[in-house]
């Protein structure tokens, strides 16, 4: 019985293994069916992630002009063609907006085209704006769209005393326009011309005082005019080198001379000979003298020559044994060759010793005479290579004369063809209107 009932346990175990043993292999996924089968759908319906969409950008405002264009605030050009005089404020206002705005085009004045250009003649030459012009813009509203927005290029094409022109070019060729405004509507349109470097108003009848004005007032600008001098005698143009005026002593009066200061650009000045002049004042301005002489003329003082620092060529023989002071000539280091034979008592010989380019010092016996004991002696130590006359009276004449210097001196002045160089108007070929 109970083997019986042992071998019954056995076969129970037996087949409850077998059971389990036919689960595993029919099946290892612990998920139930139905729970299985909502998953795989779910997987299924999952779309592919995609990437994030990038913002939609904002807007640029917009500025919209009087005259009906419309620009975003970040533009760099504009373009203003058909605005007005009555619109300029409100345009400003919108220009101050724009801080990216390089470049405003202002089109053209209505008299700017191919088609009624007119040969420039006296006639067209003395009008400041054609009547042809279309635009009612004045010069103080293009200074009012530019200052609105200084770091803008602006440009304007426009007829200006018979020529045509652009606030962007870099000459302003008005020689011979007659001008009865003192040169007032060239001073108000300036301001506009940025790029220009030459300014040429020969002739233009604006006196020299104002021209001088407008001269300071641009420096970085050539600014010319013609000057009267030697009691209308004579005339030069300001951007002149070279004044041979010497012997002219009937018209080369100190009344008669004052224009002479306008004379800036001056390289060569010969006025040697000139004894009825005896203000010499106009030199001061004369900063860029590289040859000067002035010998046997009526001044009694160097102080004029004391801002002429780049002679390399000075000829100052006095009229007569007249007592001078040589320190004005302290600050001429580019000095080689300087005559001041025939004065008389002389102080600040010391300045002699300070020129370190002399190949030349013409010092006269005369001269040496009044210095003081040992002067001569320190003055040949400090130039020991130099050639300095000073036992014999040289004056200017002579040996002064032989030198290879005087003869480059003879072509800079072009002594040769006198008087054709004197500075009468019919020896200035730029004397007469370019339409003349």
């Amino acid at each position: 019985m109970k083997r019986t009932i042992l071998l019954i346990v056995l076969t129970i175990l037996v087949l409850a293994m077998l059971c389990g043993c036919g689960a595993a292999a029919v099946s290892t996924d612990p998920t139930p069916s139905a729970e299985k089968e909502t998953t795989e759908e779910t997987a299924e319906e999952t779309p592919e992630p995609t990437e994030t969409p990038a913002p939609t950008p904002t807007p640029v405002p917009e500025l919209s002009f009087p005259e009906g264009s419309v620009y975003p605030l970040d533009a760099t050009r504009v373009s203003l063609h058909k605005l007005k005089h009555k619109d300029v404020a409100e345009a400003a206002e919108r220009l101050k907006q724009m801080p990216a705005l390089e470049r405003i085009d202002m089109g053209t004045d209505g008299a700017w085209t191919k088609l009624n250009r007119e040969e420039l003649n006296a006639e067209t030459a003395a009008v400041e704006r054609p009547l042809k012009a279309t635009r009612d813009l004045t010069w103080a509203d293009l200074r009012t769209l530019q200052e609105a927005a200084p770091q803008a290029e602006l440009e304007y094409r426009f007829v200006f005393y018979g020529r045509y022109l652009s606030t962007l070019s870099e000459e302003m060729d008005l020689n011979h326009s007659v001008m009865t405004d003192e040169g007032a509507a060239v001073r108000e349109i300036l301001p506009l011309m940025k790029h220009c470097k030459r300014l040429d108003m020969d002739s233009c009848g604006v006196s020299s005082e104002r021209m001088a004005e407008i001269r300071d007032a641009y420096p970085d600008m050539e600014v010319i005019w013609r000057i009267w001098f030697a009691n209308d005698q004579f005339t030069m143009r300001t951007d002149s080198e070279r004044l041979w005026c010497a012997n002219f002593y009937p018209y080369m009066w100190d009344e008669y001379t004052q224009e002479l200061k306008y004379l800036t650009n001056l390289k060569y000045l010969d006025l040697g000979h000139n004894l009825e002049l005896h203000d010499w004042n106009f030199m001061r301005t004369m900063t860029n003298l590289e040859v000067c002489i002035i010998t046997a003329s009526g001044w009694d003082t160097l102080d004029m020559l004391e801002n002429c620092t780049k002679l390399e060529f000075l000829e100052i023989v006095p009229w007569a044994h007249i007592e001078l002071d040589l320190t004005p000539l302290a600050g001429m280091q580019d000095l080689e060759h300087l005559n001041i034979c025939g004065m008389g008592q002389t102080q600040g010989w010391e300045v002699l010793l300070g020129m370190p380019k002399l190949k030349r010092l013409w010092i006269g016996s005369h001269t040496a005479y009044f210095f003081p004991e040992g002067a001569m002696e320190q003055i040949l130590e400090a130039h020991p290579d130099t050639n300095i006359l000073y036992q014999t009276d040289g004056a200017a004449t002579g040996s002064w004369r032989l030198d290879e210097r005087y003869q480059l001196l003879r072509q800079q002045f072009d002594y040769d063809q006198w008087p054709s160089v004197a500075p009468y108007p019919y020896n200035d070929p730029k004397y007469n209107a370019p339409w003349a």
